[in-house]
């Protein structure tokens, strides 16, 4: 596999920190779909995080974090992605 697939365009991943994001939620009285509304993600998206799903595309977390008034590194975890080869 080239060196240049195993970098892909994003190459990262985002783990959210759950009891971070639903803290801060908290402290703004904010449901789900009003962070969906602020951080201009669907409301499933929103639902996904705060649920099963474990991680996300950096370009979501930093809007979600934008949107609670937040440094993204408060609420989420970069992670370089491995591609199988």
């Amino acid at each position: 596999m080239s060196p240049a697939y195993n970098r892909s365009r994003r190459g990262y991943t985002a783990r959210p920190h759950k009891e971070q994001i639903r803290l801060a939620m908290k402290f703004k009285q904010w449901t789900n779909a009003d962070l969906a509304f602020k951080a201009k993600v669907s409301n499933g998206t929103v639902g996904n995080i705060l649920g099963k799903r474990e991680t996300c595309n950096p370009e979501t977390a930093g809007k979600i974090a934008k949107a609670l008034g937040l440094e993204t590194e408060d609420l989420f975890t970069l992670e370089t992605i491995d591609y199988a080869a």
